[in-house]
């Protein structure tokens, strides 16, 4: 498995002297929210084992719309 830090979903910053990648999920596809969310989980999880082994001093975050996470906030 291989992370492009310079593609598309993918983007790497650094943020108050911390390196973090950022993955952005819009959940446009013709699924249910709950699959695109769990299809996105999934990734994330994938990205997350594979920057523990080429950049570990690296924060993943998974950005989503703020529709889609009030659609998911239970709180």
């Amino acid at each position: 498995m291989s992370i492009n830090l310079g593609g598309e979903q993918l983007i790497g910053q650094n943020k108050d002297n911390q390196k973090i990648v950022v993955e952005i999920k819009i959940f446009l596809g013709k699924s249910s929210a709950i699959y695109e969310f769990h299809i996105a989980l999934g990734q994330f999880i994938n990205y997350r084992v594979a920057l523990k082994q080429k950049e570990p001093d690296r924060i993943l975050y998974l950005a989503v719309p703020l529709i889609t996470y009030n659609n998911f906030n239970y709180t």
